[in-house]
């Protein structure tokens, strides 16, 4: 049976999340926007990293199964209601972007072949934003007093 995370590896983990994961969710999201059309390998490095970014927090959020040492937001919310009770449901476009995320980025695919795709950056972002929100208000206070006390990185 695998060992429940501490609370010291749950806030490092939260403080990752917060201060890396969505951080370059963020400004990736507002440098595509910008540079939607753009061609050439930059171009391409930014989405590929805007995507696995994406995947990651979808990941984090949504997938329930425990695999080896992945950290899911249920691990923070477990007493009373459990985060997968409270938690918003998956949008199409979350949904979307999950399956595209594999086909466009993880896999080579005959879709990938065939279809240049359009990604919606700050759209996805977005919705990956508001169910951050309600995974923050849903925190237990010994991880928001820490988390709101943290500082964005530069």
């Amino acid at each position: 049976m695998k060992e429940s995370p501490t609370v010291e590896q749950l806030k490092g983990a939260l403080k990752n999340l917060k201060n890396y994961e969505l951080w370059m969710l963020y400004s990736l999201a507002n440098i595509l926007a910008v540079d939607y059309k753009g061609t050439g390998v930059i171009h391409n490095a930014l989405l590929e990293s805007f995507l696995v970014h994406a995947r990651i927090l979808i990941e984090f959020f949504f997938k329930d199964e425990e695999y080896k040492d992945t950290v899911r937001a249920s691990h923070y919310i477990e007493s009373g209601n459990s985060w997968k009770n409270i938690r918003p449901q998956k949008t199409k476009l979350i949904d979307e972007t999950e399956k595209n995320a594999h086909k466009y980025l993880a896999h080579i695919t005959y879709t990938r072949l065939k279809d240049k795709k359009e990604w919606p950056f700050i759209e996805i972002t977005n919705e990956i934003d508001s169910v951050m929100k309600v995974f923050m208000e849903n925190l237990p206070e010994e991880f928001t007093l820490e988390i709101n006390n943290e500082q964005k990185p530069s």
